[in-house]
């Protein structure tokens, strides 16, 4: 996996509560990020080492255990069409 990914710009987003909510403009759909999805959505730019430190450190999980859990989230992101691999 890659570790750069770029927020897909047709979609607009906005932190409400903590809660990063996600517009698919083309799609007219809306998607509800819980906690952790809103952090990893934030520091998405920042790099796959980066959600790991950042993740790790405000949550209890393994670096092994955030490291899987967001991989399966990123995907989800890419399948989605959320963002892009570069």
């Amino acid at each position: 996996m890659s570790n750069h990914f770029k927020k897909n710009p047709d979609v607009s987003w906005q932190i409400v509560e903590g809660q990063a909510v996600l517009i698919h403009n083309r799609l007219g759909e809306i998607q509800v990020l819980n906690d952790v999805g809103s952090v990893v959505w934030e520091h998405l730019e920042e790099g796959f080492d980066k959600l790991t430190e950042i993740i790790t450190s405000e949550y209890d999980v393994s670096a092994e255990e955030a490291r899987k859990d967001i991989e399966s989230f990123i995907n989800e992101l890419k399948e989605a069409g959320t963002i892009t691999e570069e």
